[in-house]
């Protein structure tokens, strides 16, 4: 819980690692948070705008599988390409 904290205030300061696993723990429901997501593929895209490749690649296998939004196999294979 001391880490969701931490990366919590990394992602309001715009830090993309911090963005990025403050979603991880969304989607996976740990450090105390309750399984979110919607709100992990928020914060992936906010990492991957900052151009960080684990984010990128996260958030293509979520479009890809349909996991916090909408099926979308041309904006996955984008992000994997970022990635």
């Amino acid at each position: 819980e001391e880490a969701v904290k931490l990366y919590r205030q990394s992602a309001e300061q715009g830090y993309e690692n911090g963005q990025y696993q403050l979603g991880y723990s969304y989607m996976r429901g740990i450090g105390g948070l309750a399984k979110n997501n919607e709100e992990a593929v928020r914060l992936f895209r906010q990492a991957a705008k900052q151009g960080l490749a684990s984010a990128q690649a996260h958030l293509g296998f979520c479009c890809m599988h349909g996991i916090g939004v909408a099926h979308d196999v041309a904006d996955a294979a984008r992000y994997f390409r970022l990635a």
